[in-house]
């Protein structure tokens, strides 16, 4: 507190004063444990998915809603227990940032999940290149007239045709979810870890 002298001088006169000074620094060691820590564990907690296998849909499913809501949850009581302004807070910030990295864990897996399930198209056309064609049903042919006589089967001729016409993944796609999947494990504690450089000296310090 610093304490001064002044003279004030109003419409009846001029007036000798003291000034008083206050300066007021709030504790962060219940946000800390009640806000701060919270929502950095629920954040972690949602990269958990990016070491699932991309097959379990149910499990990554239930982790990301799940860690959405909660985060939801917690930023709503958190609110609650502030005073209402007409600024935008720190926290307001902080728990922006904590939402948007939870959201974007679920929209990687949506991605994800998509290239993995991504399939080509079914071939319409029967294979007539000898090279597609197995050495058993060439072996069976028969030259007739200058050309050439089938002597194929028709149980070997239906699962010629159902073996071409069968969909077939793209393995690229795999390897491209697969990819993605490792490149978020670093992606985003690193970008966590930077916006938390950024926010603490601007907000805290």
């Amino acid at each position: 507190m610093n304490t001064s002298v002044c003279n004030e001088i109003f419409h009846i006169g001029e007036y000798s004063c003291l000034k008083a000074e206050f300066y007021l620094q709030r504790s962060i060691g219940y946000h800390l444990v009640q806000s701060y820590l919270p929502t950095i564990l629920i954040v972690v907690i949602s990269w958990v998915s990016f070491w699932l296998n991309v097959e379990a849909i149910p499990a990554r499913i239930t982790l990301g809603v799940t860690t959405l809501l909660t985060i939801s949850s917690k930023g709503s009581g958190i609110q609650n227990n502030l005073p209402p302004v007409s600024y935008v807070k720190a926290m307001d910030v902080w728990m922006g940032a904590c939402t948007t990295f939870v959201f974007a864990a679920l929209l990687e897996f949506i991605i994800v999940n998509y290239l993995w399930r991504k399939r080509t198209d079914i071939l319409p056309v029967i294979a007539t290149d000898r090279s597609q064609v197995s050495p058993k049903l060439i072996s069976s042919s028969q030259v007739f007239n200058g050309g050439m006589k089938s002597g194929i089967k028709e149980e070997d001729s239906n699962r010629t045709t159902e073996s071409i016409l069968e969909p077939r993944t793209t393995p690229a796609t795999k390897i491209r979810a697969q990819q993605i999947d490792r490149l978020c494990r670093i992606a985003f504690p690193c970008a966590f870890v930077a916006f938390c450089v950024i926010y603490w000296p601007y907000y805290l310090m």
